[in-house]
C-alpha cells in the first residue's frame, strides 16, 4: 500500500493518492490551523461532508485511506463488509 501526498504551491491543499489512485483532498483552514477531508468517493450515510479536524495534512490523508479502505476493502483477507473474520470471531468470543 503507497500512499502519495502531493502538495499545492500554496501549502494549503494536499491531494492523497493510494497505489496512484486519487482518493480526493485536505484542505487547510488558515484561521483555525486544522487540516479537513473531502474525499472523492461516495460515502454510503449523509452528504458526503466530513465534520472532523485535523492536525496536519499527514494524519488526515492517513485517515482518509483508513475510511477508503474501511468502506472499500480489498481482498487482502477483508470480507465485504469492511471487517476481517478474525474480527468477527475475537467478538465473539468477547460476548461469551
Amino acid at each position: 500500500m503507497k500512499i502519495t501526498f502531493k502538495t499545492s504551491d500554496d501549502k494549503t491543499k494536499c491531494e492523497i493518492y493510494l497505489n496512484g489512485m486519487y482518493l480526493g483532498t485536505v484542505h487547510l483552514n488558515v484561521w483555525s490551523q486544522k487540516w479537513t477531508m473531502k474525499p472523492v468517493f461516495e460515502l454510503p450515510y449523509g452528504d458526503g461532508t466530513i465534520y472532523q479536524n485535523f492536525d496536519s495534512s499527514y494524519k488526515a490523508g492517513k485517515e482518509m485511506v483508513e475510511l477508503y479502505n474501511f468502506l472499500y476493502p480489498t481482498k487482502e483477507g477483508k470480507q465485504e463488509f469492511g471487517f476481517s473474520l478474525k474480527d468477527v470471531l475475537s467478538f465473539l468470543k468477547i460476548r461469551d
